[in-house]
């Protein structure tokens, strides 16, 4: 049986360009794009049915407001949305951010050895547990857009409990 990596619900509508409110109900539809699967989360007002190239489709509900405490996403989930992150130009200061984080957290360490010429415009570190390797381009960010990086790093860091 072959496993299939589908990213987490953006929550918010993919058309609409705007969070799911709670109760919500929206659809979620997972494309053929290429050689890639893709998630798309669509409020249902603009939910008109299955596509062409849908792989497979479901209704959800946003949960309501939750009163518990925010805990930090396991590590195995932080390792991938840095692999997301990395492997999208247009996100290469939120990758950077999260990458920095996980360094101060000790979950990823600079890798020794043979370093590319680049080593002033990208980290390369290492998961030792898991052996997996990244390559983060250095972006910092300038004032303007931190507090929009500060949320989307607060969205892929925390879930609710």
């Amino acid at each position: 049986m072959q496993e299939y990596t589908i990213q987490r619900s953006a929550r918010r509508c993919h058309k609409a360009n705007r969070p799911f409110e709670p109760n919500e109900r929206y659809y979620s539809v997972v494309l053929q794009k290429g050689s890639e699967l893709v998630r798309l989360d669509l409020s249902k007002e603009h939910w008109n049915g299955p596509q062409e190239g849908t792989v497979g489709w479901w209704a959800s509900q946003m949960p309501a407001k939750p009163t518990g405490k925010l805990t930090l996403a396991p590590t195995q989930v932080l390792l991938d949305a840095l692999e997301r992150l990395c492997e999208q130009p247009e996100d290469c200061e939120l990758a950077y951010l999260l990458s920095l984080l996980l360094i101060r957290r000790r979950i990823l360490t600079e890798q020794d050895g043979n370093v590319p010429s680049d080593e002033d415009t990208y980290l390369h570190l290492h998961h030792g547990q898991h052996g997996r390797t990244f390559t983060v381009q250095i972006c910092h960010p300038d004032s303007e857009s931190a507090e929009h990086l500060q949320q989307k790093l607060i969205e892929l860091l925390y879930s609710e409990s």
